[in-house]
């Protein structure tokens, strides 16, 4: 597992568990500090108790005379000497012994007294008690914080996973979760949500002015062919003209109703199994240009069959190739549909536009510098609506000289 030192969280673990760390220093420092003390405590008690020859009372100094030799010789025998001394005005040489976890303090005698052995039964003291339960309590207070800070940033990564959802499409998230919130992630998501209202408000408004635009254009569109049906002496190459313009406008609208509809997910897919040629068949007949022998087509299965809305795909590969050959600058070089191995590639020769793929699918998009294109700058995101309808994606790519609009239809392939 790859560990993000950036994250917040690793930043919030390695500062708990260096406060750990510390906590747990200090407890051992002032540990080893007390025990030092109550060592010396308990040397100076016992050196009192003999110089002043009151053993009898050394019980309620904390301390105690060994009396069982045996126990002594064993003592002396496995203990560990931490410290030697030998004080002048004693008639003892000491030594501080260390033996299961106890203290000891041995007065051997320098003339011919009884050798002595003390130890230490003052047990924990009072400091080392106080200690311990300062270090268990701080311990608990880290603990409590940690669990309370993890659980205030955990949702960042549900509020992530959000973003990550709306990203890729979906601008209907849930964010209910977070409208109890009054932290920082409660307001965050606030504004992602508000954020998210609004651009649903430019899109209905988007889908509003284009469906009221296109439904005022129809009337004119429809009065213009009826006209053009009742002039009877004028230039037939004239109404023929005219009868174009008046169907590919009514086609354009057709279209761009129909990748409303897809955009606002209002469409249904006709889904049928339909053969792939007869869909770039179809794409060719309903071409804004005349197909004069400027289009190559290079299949490696001429019987592949796909599985979707049969007549959408032929809308959108008809933008594709439309657009492929209005935009190619060398006349003598046809344009490609390319299908090998499932994918479908439009191919042209021509500059690579000056726009980012991102722009170049958006409504109303067009090369600025592009001379004698016509077009509203609509078949690119109408195909690409349709294309996504259908769980597939548009790929764009300029590689020596050429544009290539590539289209992986495996997913829809019927086996």
């Amino acid at each position: 597992m790859k560990i993000n030192r950036h994250s917040v969280l690793f930043k919030i673990n390695l500062v708990f568990i260096l406060s750990f760390a510390v906590l747990l220093f200090f407890y051992l420092f002032a540990h080893k500090i007390i025990n030092r003390v109550e060592t010396f405590k308990f040397i100076r008690k016992a050196v009192f108790l003999v110089k002043k020859n009151k053993l009898k009372d050394a019980k309620v100094f904390g301390v105690n005379l060994i009396k069982n030799q045996k126990n002594i010789n064993k003592i002396l025998k496995n203990g560990k000497i931490i410290l030697k001394r030998n004080p002048p005005r004693l008639d003892y040489t000491l030594n501080l012994l260390s033996f299961n976890g106890n203290k000891y303090l041995y007065f051997k005698s320098k003339t011919e007294k009884i050798n002595l052995l003390l130890e230490r039964i003052s047990g924990i003291n009072e400091r080392q008690n106080i200690l311990l339960a300062a270090w268990v309590g701080l311990n608990v207070i880290l603990i409590l914080l940690y669990i309370s800070i993890f659980r205030s940033i955990r949702p960042l990564k549900k509020l992530r996973d959000n973003i990550e959802e709306f990203k890729n499409g979906n601008i209907n998230v849930n964010l209910s979760s977070y409208a109890s919130r009054k932290d920082e992630i409660g307001f965050l998501a606030k504004e992602f949500k508000e954020t998210i209202d609004n651009l649903k408000k430019t899109m209905s408004t988007r889908i509003w002015f284009i469906r009221n635009i296109a439904h005022e254009l129809k009337t004119p569109i429809t009065k213009g062919k009826i006209a053009l049906e009742l002039l009877k002496d004028e230039d037939e190459n004239k109404k023929r003209i005219f009868s174009d313009i008046f169907n590919r406008l009514e086609m354009l609208i057709n279209e761009l109703f129909a990748a409303e509809k897809i955009a606002a997910g209002n469409e249904i897919l006709n889904t049928t199994a339909c053969s792939l040629t007869s869909i770039i068949n179809r794409a060719n007949e309903l071409l804004f240009v005349k197909n004069d022998g400027v289009i190559n087509i290079v299949s490696d299965n001429p019987d592949y069959t796909v599985k979707g809305d049969c007549e959408l795909l032929s809308i959108g590969i008809k933008n594709l190739i439309d657009n492929a050959v209005k935009f190619k600058t060398n006349g003598k070089s046809p344009v490609t549909v390319s299908i090998k191995k499932g994918v479908l590639s439009i191919i042209n020769e021509g500059p690579k536009p000056p726009i980012s793929e991102d722009v170049m699918f958006e409504p109303f998009s067009k090369e600025i510098n592009a001379k004698n294109k016509d077009g509203f700058g609509l078949g690119l995101y109408i195909t690409k609506q349709i294309i996504e309808k259908h769980g597939l994606k548009i790929i764009y790519e300029y590689t020596g000289g050429k544009n290539i609009f590539k289209i992986d239809l495996n997913k829809i392939l019927c086996s």
